[in-house]
């Protein structure tokens, strides 16, 4: 993670265990072209050995392709909040966002519960298969529809409370940016190379 985020990212925590009933940390978004594992996992504000998704780029793309993603995070309560529910929100963008649901996976405490839930009232939801989890839960496909050209995804993270002594929505959007990673939806060989081989004939008709 880079340091400006990291410095971001511990403001968010230390100014919401002081201050609030409920917040946000170790939030990740994970992409997948199969539609199952292997889970490709981003940071949106965790600290981890995991690259930025701001800034990433997700790679290329042929339009019958498919890319989905679904996010995991960890969220504290205290003073009599609850947290009941988590949500990944993503975009093309220009376009509206969509949620995808993040299911409740494990309290601190629970056995076999993953590290840094250490407090009463931690705990981690993530569309991943674990815990009290027990299916994969992403997004629609990503790519549907898209013709070749340059994308820019972008995603923020939000945990709802019950409103007691906390906001009723809590958001992790990199101080209203969000996070934004690219990707490039590209022709699929056969179509280019029948486009190539259309100008090459127009090309010698005109010649002749």
């Amino acid at each position: 993670m880079k340091l400006s985020n990291l410095i971001g990212s511990l403001a968010l925590i230390t100014s919401g265990t002081s201050f609030g009933a409920a917040g946000i940390y170790d939030s990740f978004v994970f992409t997948t072209t199969t539609g199952t594992s292997p889970l490709n996992f981003y940071d949106i504000g965790a600290v981890s050995a995991n690259d930025d998704f701001d800034g990433s780029l997700l790679g290329n793309f042929n339009p019958g392709d498919t890319l989905q993603i679904g996010g995991q995070q960890k969220s504290f309560k205290n003073n009599g909040t609850d947290v009941t529910a988590h949500t990944l929100f993503w975009r093309l963008t220009g376009g509206a966002f969509t949620p995808v649901n993040m299911p409740f996976q494990w309290n601190q405490g629970d056995g076999g519960a993953p590290g840094n839930l250490n407090n009463p009232g931690d705990q981690q939801w993530g569309g991943d298969i674990q815990g009290g989890n027990a299916a994969l839960v992403l997004s629609s496909n990503v790519l549907s529809g898209l013709a070749p050209g340059n994308y820019t995804l972008e995603v923020f993270s939000q945990i709802s409370t019950n409103a007691t002594d906390a906001a009723a929505t809590i958001n992790n959007n990199n101080s209203s940016n969000n996070f934004k990673a690219s990707f490039t939806v590209v022709p699929e060989p056969t179509s280019l190379a029948l486009g190539l081989l259309g100008t090459a004939l127009l090309l010698r008709r005109r010649l002749n």
